[in-house]
C-alpha cells in the first residue's frame, strides 16, 4: 500500500499557541532582551499574522534579532529551559493523538513551519517528526546572523519549500497528501493538497473552509 504524506502546521495546530511570540515573551521575562521594546513589537507582529498580512521580512528581521551575534552553543541553555517550560505545556493532547494515529499508520509525516528553524528543530525532535520544512536560519562562521537563508515558509514559500522538500523525497504530487492547518496564511499549500484539514482555524480560514467543505476540527 502507498504511503500517504501527511503535513502539520506547527503552531495553533500542535501547540496552542504560537512558538516564535512565545519564545520573544520567554526572553523578555528572562530579561534576554529590552522588555518595552520587544513586548510591544512582539504584540505587532503576531496581531498581523493573526489577521493575514504580516510582513515576513520585516518580522524576521526582529525576529531574528534575538539570536544575532550567537552560536548554537550560546542557545542550548535558554533554548532547553525554552522547550521544557514554555512549548511543553503547549503541546496540544489532541493533536498529538492524531501525531500518533499517522504514525500508526505508516504515513510520512513532515511538519512544515512558517517559525524558524532554531525553534522548529528541537520542536520538532520533541514530536517525532524526522522531516521537517521551516524558515531556514543563516549562519556564517558559526554564528547566527540575524537574517534568513533562503525564501521564507510562510504562505507560497511554504509550498515552494514543501514541493522542493518532496522532490527531493521522490513525491511526485499531493493528490492523496493530508495537511492540517490554522491559518489563513497557509492558503497556498491547503489549496494543493488532496485533503486540507482546518484546525481551529482562524476566521478566514474557517469561512473559507465551510466555503469548501473542507474539514474543521476544533480541538480542545
Amino acid at each position: 500500500m502507498k504511503r500517504k504524506l501527511v503535513i502539520f502546521d506547527l503552531d495553533n495546530t500542535i501547540l496552542n499557541g504560537d512558538s516564535d511570540y512565545s519564545w520573544i515573551n520567554f526572553l523578555i521575562n528572562e530579561n534576554y532582551v529590552d522588555k518595552h521594546e520587544y513586548k510591544k513589537r512582539n504584540q505587532y507582529f503576531y496581531d498581523q499574522y493573526y489577521e493575514g498580512n504580516l510582513d515576513y521580512d520585516e518580522w524576521a528581521e526582529f525576529a531574528l534579532s534575538t539570536i544575532k551575534g550567537k552560536t548554537p552553543f550560546d542557545l542550548e541553555e535558554p533554548l532547553s529551559k525554552f522547550l521544557s517550560t514554555v512549548i511543553e505545556p503547549m503541546i496540544n493532547i489532541y493533536a498529538l493523538r492524531l501525531l500518533h494515529n499517522h504514525h500508526h499508520d505508516n504515513d510520512i509525516m513532515l511538519l512544515a513551519s512558517a517559525t524558524n528553524s532554531v525553534l522548529v528543530e528541537p520542536i520538532a525532535r520533541r514530536l517525532g517528526f524526522e522531516n521537517i520544512v521551516a524558515t531556514e536560519v543563516e549562519i556564517i562562521d558559526g554564528v547566527y546572523t540575524g537574517k534568513v537563508y533562503g525564501r521564507p515558509a510562510l504562505g507560497q514559500g511554504k509550498l515552494t519549500k514543501v514541493e522542493e522538500w518532496a522532490a527531493q523525497n521522490n513525491i511526485k504530487d499531493f493528490k492523496d497528501a493530508i495537511f492540517y492547518s490554522d491559518s489563513i496564511n497557509d492558503l497556498p499549500l491547503l489549496s494543493e493538497v488532496g485533503v486540507p484539514i482546518a484546525v481551529n482555524p482562524d476566521d478566514q480560514l474557517r469561512n473559507l473552509s465551510i466555503k469548501n467543505n473542507w474539514e474543521v476540527i476544533d480541538l480542545p
